[in-house]
This record gives C-alpha cells, sequence and structure tokens, in this order.
C-alpha cells in the first residue's frame, strides 16, 4: 500500500494480546523505518502514535508481515483525553504521553534549559522499538515532552547513550554561540556507538553514517563520554559484557583509544563517571553501574584505579540506569534514574526518579555517594504541617490527617535501641528496626543509620511510588509496585512505635502536580 504522508502521525490500532506483526514505512529518501507492532484492527486497546514527520509531503509504502490489512488514522497532534489524569499516572514524575519509556540518556544543560532524552516504544507501553523520546525543562521538575529524537534505521534500534557539548569545537561544526551538541548512543545491528550532533541546542538532530567505535564484543552498549582533566582529554566507557566495562581515550571525540577494562561485582549496563569534590576537600570519581554499585578513585594517566571497596547506593528493585547531567555549572552534580514500573496501565509505563543532587562524604574511612533530592522541589511545595517534639507510647498509634497529594516528608528522630518505629503512609508501611539497623519496605530492605538509633528520613510520596533517602542519602530505596500504591480511603501519616519515644521533627510538604492539573 502507498499513502501521502501529509500529518505528523500515523495512528494505528493496537492490542497487547494481539500477535506481534511487523511494520515497514519506507520510502527512496529516507529508507526503511521498521517496527514491531502488535496490530488489531478489530478490538485495539491502544493507539500508538507513529511520528511520520520526516515523511511529510512524500508517497511512502506501507506494509505488514503477516499480511494483513493496514489501517491508521492521521494527526497532526497527539490528541489523548485526560493526559496526564489517568489513574495512576505520577504526578511529580516524568512519565512519556504514551507508550513504554526506560532508561534516562543525554542528560544535559545547554542554553537555560534541561534536555533528557529517554529510552521509548510509541507502539505500546512495553520495551521494544528502542528510539529517543527528548523532554525539556526549565527546572528538572516540570517536563515538557517534544519530538522523538533518534528512530530506528539500518543500523538498528537506538539503545543508551550520553551527551556532552563540544565546547572547544573540535568537530569543526559549530554555528553562533551555542556549542555543538554530540549524542552518543548505541546501535544494535551488530551494537556499534555512534555519534549524533546538533548545532541550534538540540531543536534538530543529524546522525553520523559510521560508528566512532565498532563491534568489539557481545551486545557492547551504553557509552558515557565526559571530559576528563587529569587525561586533558576525554574518557568514554563502555559495558562491554559479563560484569566488566571499558575505557576510552579521546583528544577530538571522534577517534578512541582503548586504556583499561574494569569489573564491578554485581553489574552490567548503563555506566556513568563523574567527578566530585569530598566534603574533606579531595577530588574524587565515581563509577557506578545500572545496578547503583559504585566505586570511589582516582583517574591517573594509565586509567581509573579505585581507592575502596564497592558500595551500594540502591537497596531497592526499582530504580535503575541512572545518569547524570553533562554541563551543570559549578560542579553540581544532578541524577535521574529510571524507576521499573510494577504497576498495570493500559497507556504508559516507567516513570523517571525523581532527580536528585550527589554529593561525596567520608565516614570512618570510607567515602559514600549520598542522594537527596534537588533543592527545585521547594517550588512544588503547597501546604506544609510541620510538628516536634512528638512523644509516642508504646503501641499507641498517632496519625496525621494528609490531603490526596503527593508529599515530601522529612523525619528525624534518636530512638531507643531495640525499638521498631512503623510509618504507614496512605496505607504503605515502611518500617525502620534500630535492632536490625533496617528500613524495609514492601519486599525490599536497606540499612538505616550509621549512628545506632538515629533516623534521618526522606520520603517522596508519588501515587504509586516512594523513595526514601535515609542518613543523609547514604541510603536510598525507590520502590513502584503492588505493595506502594496510595490508598486514599486512609489519608494519613500514622506512626508507632514499640517503646515509649520521640520524634524530635516531623515535616509533611504537599506538593502541586507538575502536569497543572
Amino acid at each position: 500500500m502507498k499513502i501521502l504522508i501529509k500529518y505528523k502521525y500515523l495512528i494505528f490500532p493496537v492490542n497487547k494480546y494481539a500477535s506481534e506483526k511487523k511494520l515497514t514505512l519506507s520510502d527512496s529518501l529516507n529508507g526503511e523505518y521498521k517496527l514491531k507492532i502488535r496490530l488489531d484492527n478489530l478490538s485495539p486497546d491502544f493507539d500508538a502514535y507513529v511520528d511520520v514527520s520526516r515523511f511529510i509531503g512524500r508517497e511512502i509504502s506501507v506494509s505488514a508481515e503477516p499480511n494483513m490489512e493496514v489501517r491508521f488514522k492521521e494527526s497532526d497532534t497527539m490528541d489523548i483525553p485526560g493526559i496526564y489524569t489517568e489513574d495512576y499516572r505520577p504526578q511529580i514524575h516524568f512519565t512519556t504521553r504514551n507508550g513504554w519509556l526506560n532508561d534516562p540518556n543525554g542528560l544535559i544543560f545547554i542554553d537555560g534549559k534541561y534536555h533528557m532524552f529517554y529510552q521509548h516504544n510509541p507502539c505500546e507501553p512495553r520495551w521494544g522499538n528502542m528510539h529517543w523520546g527528548h523532554a525539556i525543562s526549565r527546572d528538572m521538575i516540570h517536563w515538557e515532552e517534544t519530538d522523538i529524537a533518534l528512530f530506528p534505521d539500518k543500523s538498528g534500534t537506538m539503545f543508551s547513550g550520553s551527551a556532552i557539548a563540544d565546547e572547544n569545537n573540535l568537530l569543526g561544526l559549530q554555528n553562533g554561540d551555542t556549542p555543538t551538541v554530540l549524542l552518543y548512543y548505541t546501535a544494535t545491528e551488530p551494537f556499534s556507538q555512534y555519534l549524533a550532533y546538533s548545532t541550534d541546542g538540540l531543536k534538530t538532530i543529524h546522525k553520523t553514517d559510521a560508528p566512532v567505535i565498532p563491534h568489539i564484543v557481545g551486545s557492547n552498549r551504553d557509552p558515557k563520554v565526559v571530559f576528563c582533566e587529569e587525561w586533558d582529554a576525554y574518557v568514554l566507557v563502555l559495558y562491554m559484557s559479563g560484569e566488566a566495562y571499558a575505557f576510552f581515550r579521546s583528544e577530538d571525540l571522534t577517534h578512541w583509544d582503548k586504556v583499561q577494562e574494569i569489573t564491578v561485582t554485581g553489574e552490567n549496563e548503563c555506566p556513568d563517571l563523574f567527578p566530585l569534590t569530598t566534603d574533606d576537600g579531595k577530588r574524587k570519581w565515581v563509577f557506578i553501574g545500572a545496578h547503583d554499585r559504585y566505586v570511589v578513585g582516582d583517574m591517573r594517566e594509565d586509567g581509573f584505579h579505585p581507592t575502596q571497596e564497592a558500595q551500594s547506593l540502591h537497596y531497592g528493585k526499582s530504580a535503575y540506569a541512572g545518569q547524570t547531567f553533562s554541563c551543570l555549572p559549578n560542579g553540581r552534580v544532578v541524577r535521574i534514574d529510571w524507576d521499573r514500573w510494577g504497576i498495570s496501565t493500559p497507556r504508559f509505563n516507567g516513570q523517571m526518579g525523581f532527580p536528585t543532587d550527589l554529593t561525596l562524604k567520608h565516614t570512618d574511612d570510607v567515602y559514600y555517594l549520598c542522594a537527596l533530592p534537588i533543592k527545585e522541589i521547594e517550588s512544588i511545595y503547597d501546604s506544609e504541617i510541620i510538628t516536634e517534639n512528638v512523644k509516642l507510647q508504646a503501641n499507641i498509634k498517632n496519625d496525621i490527617p494528609l490531603s490526596m497529594s503527593p508529599y515530601m516528608i522529612k523525619i528525624k528522630a534518636d530512638l531507643p535501641s531495640e525499638t521498631r518505629l512503623t510509618l504507614e503512609l496512605f496505607g504503605r508501611k515502611i518500617i525502620c528496626d534500630t535492632e536490625k539497623n533496617s528500613i524495609t519496605l514492601s519486599k525490599n530492605t536497606a540499612p538505616l543509620s550509621f549512628t545506632p538509633g538515629k533516623i534521618d528520613l526522606v520520603i517522596i510520596s508519588d501515587r504509586c511510588s516512594l523513595e526514601i533517602y535515609s542518613d543523609g542519602g547514604k541510603f536510598y530505596m525507590g520502590t513502584v509496585d503492588e505493595n506502594t500504591c496510595c490508598d486514599y480511603n486512609l489519608p494519613y501519616l500514622e506512626t508507632v512505635a514499640s517503646s515509649d519515644c520521640e520524634i524530635q521533627r516531623i515535616e509533611l510538604h504537599s506538593l502541586k502536580s507538575i502536569w497543572g492539573k
């Protein structure tokens, strides 16, 4: 079938239980655009908005395999009734309007705007057909989803990667005062590392033809690029296979020489690498993988040298593949992870974790990576309740009423030994056990504190998720599952302790929806 493309989107009927078909859109200029899609003309439950704007004004061929009638609608806008107000739609976390979302990619601050790319499937709310989605923000909290940035092509689907500004115009592409932005990504046929670029502040993006690092081994992927002052050159970290990662060096952002390989037990995929100045004034480098196992060390001429054993930042099962922003001013390091979605939703799947500021703190001769919600969260504070010196009698419940909204909660207490403090927030139980020095949520457990009995918690609550930061952010636990959905029939924070004790301070900040609904 041939059709003339007049509009931005072709809208295909999809059913998540239909068999998977291969849909091909093609013309002589753009080549083939191949998608795996569960087309269903009879009983669709999802509208797949497929961006065909690059084909506008051209006649294209459309075919499906196995052969079937291909029905579609056309539109210049994504007209989805009730968008951002659906059941279970997060209200303070970024989600894509329609389809699947996973790993954050190419986080960068340029021209006063924060850009976040991400793994995206526009064809259904499950993994597949990897594109790079794109969203823009002025504060890392309110996001505007814009056009898809990278589409699958003859080199394969578009897997994860990173962004960096060519501040010295090494590629000679810069127009005006805005540095060229470089996007490094993995394409999958075979797994190789490619480069795309933008000379207009990421309004338009152009791919280069040949890989900058051809296939080496297995499914080598997820390039992270950062400037290294110790090398006076750029470093690219790449996941190889098993638990192995490789470091590459370049002085021109195009030609990359392998320097070393390292392994991190319990890690694979999505490396990140960044420098931090510690609380005792030292400059250290942090290498971290998709599962949030991190290694602190030094960058020397011959490579990365760990100076301590690997530690864990995240102790839940939801947060994954976190990445830090490039080009933030004043040495600030901000990170966003992907929260794997454990809830059945018809239109979207997956949310981004709330952005966190990262610091390195020195405790007992070990450097600990600490994560806490960015200070910009104060811009969405709505109402607040602050109580101090809350006395609890053993096994007697104390309730604080809440509104049906997201919350930022801070709790500080010094508890007697062998005390169990249970917090129930919209029906979701968080258990702090001083005897075990643990905090438990759903099926996940994390350390509570380095100081016995001391509780210092920051909690972010959204419709389906809880993010808990303990002991100044040294331990983080993010959870999205069937046990973390808010039950608004129980609109209160309940505290109950196993022994008489006192909570020094409780702060409850209700939060406004980032969608303005």
